[in-house]
């Protein structure tokens, strides 16, 4: 999944799309696509895969809407590895779409996905969400044709596709669902589709793996920030309260003079909205999100509680580090804004193509109050924006927008001036109503409407026993407190049972069990893993058992 906001979230995930090799457009991911350890050495063996065929790609004609077959279909593309099929009646792992471009490493060797499919003689394939990449019905996205751009049409496209493609491998549909185990697997929204299927429309699918799934809608996502209570060192999360507590009462203060001097000391000075200031500044909770077992190379998220700390890079390390109690919000104010200054906004905005001639210090990117901003005027399938995903937050309604929370109960990280109603206002830019047509908000939809729908955290087990579905999440996974592993779910997290397996990953943060060079960096997520391929390769075994089928050897 994506992170919240459109335009202030766009500039304070750049850098994570950087990192993760995935170009400069779009919101930083909620699930960001993972990337492997070995990153560059994984992206030439992709390479090399693609060139030799033995990852492909392929298309689908697909409907444009499920309710309305008479609208016609587009082409929708999907990638492919066969190198592990073992031939006719041979399983099939499906990687659920993402939101955002097919990602054809998912077919290839340490993606969880390609595990399940080695472990198990299956052939894996990639699937393109509607909107994005290659799979878009439309060009320009406009605010009509967003309108089929919908969770129920995302749902259908993934169960259509498996009743009815025709596998390049397979011509004689030998594999389709009525005569193999097809297994659907992804993480975060990916995770969440695969989930909602097993739920909502059982039997295409003989197994579901979801990851770090977040199942149930929420407005004010505050909980979101609850993880780094853990995960950050005591004296940085100290500090940080304290830090956010005198920056809202400067900028609560009615002195316009205190407040621009504390924008201009974090280099935002350009920024005339409180909101848009206490949005950008958040973003190192973004690098806890983006932070797996098997990266290598300095951590941003440490490196940032080392400058509020005011431990600087390239200086003498102190013979004493701070204690918990921290080094105060005077020392803490300065490290914070000396971070913004150095490692965060140099070049940020500029890496855009819109503002490829503003300065290296220009904010430009972060006012979300500029109605002339290119990021609310570019229609185009890849766009900077990712109106795609912002479109699901603000018509399904997702939103899960993550604001700053009651005081007293939320983690005090989050100035106050990030509330939903930053959030909505984004909505209203971005989607302008053209005649008839406008976003779910604005026609009374919320978070309740889909949970209503999906069932959200409950009823999981509580109707009939549930079959053949796995849940992971990561311990400081920021989405877990959206996931069936919620300790704010009603009765609890959802208990594991033989048929419905649950791992909570010590110390995982999102999709952490998504690559297996994760599990062969941590020890507690390599026995969880092998637990998963164990539990895996037995359903499908049960498959061939139940229909009396003989399983192709491999």
């Amino acid at each position: 999944m994506r992170l919240l906001s459109c335009v202030g979230s766009i500039a304070s995930t750049l850098l994570i799309l950087h990192s993760a090799d995935a170009g400069m457009t779009g919101l930083g991911h909620l699930v960001k696509r993972p990337t492997f350890p070995e990153d560059r050495e994984f992206q030439a063996e992709l390479a090399a895969a693609i060139a030799s065929g033995t990852v492909k790609n392929a298309t689908f004609r697909q409907l444009i809407d499920h309710r309305r077959p008479e609208l016609g279909t587009f082409s929708q593309r999907y990638f492919y590895n066969s190198e592990w099929y073992v031939g006719p009646g041979a399983p099939i792992i499906l990687r659920t779409p993402d939101e955002a471009e097919v990602w054809p490493g998912y077919t290839k060797n340490n993606s969880q996905a390609a595990v399940f499919a080695k472990t198990n003689g299956a052939a894996v394939v990639a699937l393109e969400h509607r909107y994005y990449g290659k799979s878009s019905p439309f060009t320009n996205l406009t605010t009509t044709n967003l309108q089929h751009l919908t969770l129920e049409n995302a749902i259908q496209d993934v169960i259509y596709f498996a009743k009815n493609v025709v596998l390049p491998f397979d011509v004689k549909r030998s594999s389709s669902p009525d005569k193999a185990p097809w297994v659907l697997t992804g993480c975060s929204y990916a995770g969440s589709l695969s989930a909602w299927i097993h739920r909502l429309y059982p039997g295409t699918f003989w197994a579901h793996h979801c990851s770090s799934a977040p199942v149930e809608a929420i407005t004010d996502f505050w909980q979101y920030f609850e993880p780094a209570r853990e995960a950050m060192p005591k004296n940085c999360s100290t500090d940080l309260v304290n830090v956010v507590k005198h920056i809202d009462q400067v900028l609560s203060s009615g002195d316009a003079k205190a407040a621009y001097a504390l924008k201009k000391k974090f280099g935002f000075e350009a920024l005339s909205h409180n909101d848009d200031f206490g949005f950008a500044i958040l973003t190192p909770f973004w690098y806890l999100q983006n932070r797996w077992f098997g990266d290598s190379g300095a951590d941003p998220f440490y490196r940032f509680c080392d400058y509020i700390e005011n431990v600087f890079p390239n200086t003498t390390h102190p013979a004493r580090l701070p204690g918990p109690e921290g080094v105060g919000v005077e020392k803490a104010l300065d490290g914070y804004a000396k971070w913004s200054t150095e490692a965060y906004i140099p070049g940020w905005c500029k890496g855009y193509d819109y503002w490829t001639k503003e300065s290296n210090t220009s904010v430009v990117c972060w006012d979300t109050y500029n109605e002339r901003s290119p990021l609310y005027h570019d229609y185009r399938v890849d766009n900077a924006a990712d109106r795609q995903w912002m479109w699901m937050l603000c018509n399904e309604a997702f939103e899960w927008w993550q604001v700053a929370g009651p005081r007293g109960v939320s983690p005090g990280y989050v100035s106050k001036f990030v509330d939903t109603e930053y959030n909505h206002h984004q909505c209203a830019k971005l989607f302008p109503r053209e005649g008839n047509h406008t976003y779910g908000l604005n026609l009374g939809r919320s978070p309740a409407t889909v949970n209503r729908w999906t069932g959200g955290w409950g009823g999981w087990g509580d109707e009939k026993p549930l079959r053949r579905i796995m849940f992971a999440s990561g311990e400081w996974d920021e989405w877990r407190a959206a996931t069936v592993s919620s300790d704010r779910r009603p009765g609890g997290r959802l208990k594991s049972t033989p048929d419905a397996p649950v791992w909570v990953i010590p110390n995982g943060t999102h999709c952490e069990d998504a690559s297996y060079k994760n599990a062969q960096a941590n020890p507690a997520l390599a026995k969880i893993f092998d637990e998963m391929m164990v539990k895996m390769h037995a359903w499908i075994d049960e498959f061939y058992i139940e229909r009396r089928l003989t399983r192709p050897a491999f």
